[in-house]
């Protein structure tokens, strides 16, 4: 069967974060680099680490078939130089087997791992503003993601689990890997981290967002972060948008370190969040409003940079909102891009980062659960993923085993699969997700 084909039907999209399904990003032709992208920048996150040390083999594997199959003339593993030790397995296989494929060592900055800044800093080639690295013939994919590439190509296994890090303000950080599926609060449970009167943000501690106890892991969930509601790693999380423009309107200098410190922006995108500010607390035209949708929503502005402690990134997360439900979208005339001069010296070193964010007492190595938690109900979103909702393919009362297709998209159709994480009944089945009871 066709790479692309059973990468569809087995349900692998981006395990790092929108979900992106992976068949699509492939070409047989035009593609320069396959990089794998390990750097995991957000502090407090090890799944990316985990995998890497413990299944070294299956993401050198996964990568050698996806440059094989793609005609890709390099291939990288991108992990952070600090971590070059503990990482050394993957060396360690390249080297054993005789794989055409580099290693690449990135600083210690933020964010390192966002995937254009990954793409300039090993082919020394921009992608363009609202553009994708496939424009300058790059493919990028999440470690996670090639081992479950590996894992559909050589184990005929769908996406059925995730790995996950438990991490924050709790006695023991874990790495475990969970059905997918399983609520946040069974998780939290099982393993007796304490979360009652706390923010749990799924995701690093930077970009996560705040997701509630009954929310359920996805393909694309990142981690599980536990802190105290005035912790300031979520201060600027759970103020409203109302209280952000008012003081974006009023409270901004215009010293432009948002700017000068923007990643996008020092890559040569015309991005400038100070002038974002200015035009909105004015009401000026939106020549530069519209730049707000080419923010990466990295967050360097709103936790480093700003002085006032103003949040660019929840603004241009609110424009862009605005500019979608008004069916705009970003455009320029501009052809080239390159880098801004002093780039190198405008990085955010990880460990400054990590004092401002307040981390620094919670920045431990997870221990890491080799057995997989158990759930006794699942309930599983038809969208996990970018493209169609999957279409439920099973009704309520039928029986399922783990693995079996339980939702599925059209072959012309963007989207993935989906597949019953564990073996049971499903209770209940609905155009948005399908509750699965496990079998006792």
């Amino acid at each position: 069967m066709e790479l692309t084909k059973i990468l569809k039907d087995k349900g692998v999209v981006g395990a790092g974060g929108a979900g992106f399904p992976t068949y699509a990003k492939l070409k047989r032709e035009g593609i320069d680099y396959y990089i794998i992208n390990g750097i995991e920048c957000e502090p407090l996150l090890w799944v990316t680490k985990e995998i890497l040390m413990r299944f070294p083999e299956k993401v050198v594997k996964g990568l050698k078939a996806l440059k094989e199959y793609t005609n890709s003339k390099e291939a990288y593993i991108g992990v952070k130089g600090k971590y070059r030790e503990i990482l050394k397995g993957i060396e360690d296989v390249i080297v054993a087997d005789g794989y055409n494929i580099k290693t690449f060592f990135a600083g210690d900055f933020y964010p390192a791992g966002d995937e254009q800044v990954l793409v300039y800093e090993i082919t020394n080639k921009v992608v363009p503003p609202g553009g994708i690295p496939l424009m300058v013939g790059s493919v990028v994919n999440n470690v996670e993601t090639v081992y479950n590439v590996y894992n559909a190509l050589f184990e005929d296994k769908p996406v059925t689990e995730k790995f996950i890090t438990i991490a924050g303000d709790v006695k023991k950080p874990v790495t475990v890997k969970v059905p997918i599926g399983i609520k946040v609060s069974s998780i939290l449970e099982k393993l007796e981290i304490e979360y009652e009167d706390k923010v749990l943000i799924d995701g690093g501690p930077v970009m996560g967002k705040i997701i509630s106890q009954d929310d359920v892991i996805t393909k694309t969930s990142g981690g599980i972060l536990v802190f105290e509601k005035s912790h300031p790693g979520v201060s600027k999380k759970i103020l409203s948008i109302e209280q952000i423009l008012r003081k974006a309107r009023t409270c901004c200098i215009q010293c432009r370190y948002c700017t000068d410190q923007c990643p996008r922006y020092l890559l040569g995108h015309d991005l400038e969040p100070h002038k974002i500010m200015i035009s909105l607390a004015f009401n000026l035209d939106d020549r530069f409003l519209k730049n707000a949708l080419i923010c990466s929503e990295c967050g360097v502005c709103e936790i480093y940079s700003c002085p006032q402690g103003l949040s660019p990134r929840r603004v241009n997360q609110h424009l862009k909102s605005v500019f979608a439900k008004k069916g705009i979208k970003y455009s320029t005339d501009k052809k080239e891009f390159f880098a801004r001069e002093n780039r190198e010296l405008r990085r955010i070193p990880t460990s400054r980062l990590k004092v401002k964010l307040g981390i620094e007492k919670y920045d431990k190595h997870p221990e890491f659960i080799d057995e997989k938690l158990k759930a006794g109900e699942v309930k599983i979103l038809t969208k996990q993923h970018i493209g169609a909702k999957a279409v439920p393919v099973i009704q309520k009362g039928d029986r399922v085993k783990e693995s079996d297709i339980v939702a599925k998209v059209d072959d012309n159709v963007l989207g993935a699969n989906i597949h019953a994480s564990i073996t049971g009944i499903a209770v209940k089945v609905t155009e948005d997700f399908i509750v699965i009871k496990g079998e006792e």
